[in-house]
């Protein structure tokens, strides 16, 4: 039976000056999948995130999305492809919505309509189980709703493959709990999910792959 692969990496490398952070590596992510990407810190999974995410080019290799060779020079490409990543590091504007910084940077044809964009935050959000209120300003919210922002960020403009970097880090136990209730939710959907992270008990807790 053939399987549907969401994303095949196939021998990237990178080098940054005389330092290889990535060394002829292949991996592949189904379709409907979480996977996690397991290493110590510095071991180069950001780096390999990146390189998918657009944000790096590889010196060599391949990527494949949806079994079609693809050319990923840069964070709208891969938004084309329906590539989304969340960083650990929240690019969010304190003093603006919800709203206003997910649609911040998109272009739309005709005057900009917050109230249905508004709508649309709130049923991806009641679709996937997440506590947020679209009119909320960044800085009345918490840690992890401001990471739930960057989440639906990327659903919002189409993601169906989403890397979530290091997610856990800044998360009590409880959000912890809630974060992979709502990422078992997206792989329900059919959404392919890369978690990159060093907690082995997470890893066990919610990942259908493991990738070291």
């Amino acid at each position: 039976m053939a399987v549907d692969f969401a994303v095949e990496l196939k021998n990237i490398s990178k080098t940054f000056g005389s330092a290889a952070a990535n060394k002829n590596i292949s991996l592949s992510l189904k379709q409907g999948e979480i996977l996690a990407l397991l290493g110590e810190n510095g071991s180069g999974k950001t780096t390999l995130m990146n390189i998918l995410a657009g944000i790096y080019q590889p010196d060599s290799g391949s990527i494949y999305v949806n079994g079609e060779k693809a050319a990923i020079t840069s964070p709208k490409d891969a938004k084309r492809l329906g590539i989304g990543m969340v960083h650990q590091h929240f690019k969010l504007v304190d003093v603006l919505t919800v709203t206003e910084n997910i649609i911040l940077g998109l272009k739309e044809k005709g005057k900009l309509n917050i109230r249905a964009a508004a709508q649309k935050i709130a049923a991806i959000c009641e679709k996937y189980g997440f506590d947020l209120d679209p009119m909320a300003k960044i800085y009345d919210l918490s840690v992890s709703q401001k990471q739930t922002v960057e989440i639906v960020k990327v659903l919002f403009r189409g993601a169906e493959i989403l890397i979530l970097d290091e997610p856990t880090a800044v998360l009590t136990p409880q959000e912890t709990d809630r974060l992979f209730q709502v990422v078992r939710n997206m792989r329900a959907d059919g959404k392919a999910i890369v978690l990159i992270t060093h907690k082995l008990h997470e890893v066990l807790s919610v990942s259908d792959e493991v990738a070291v």
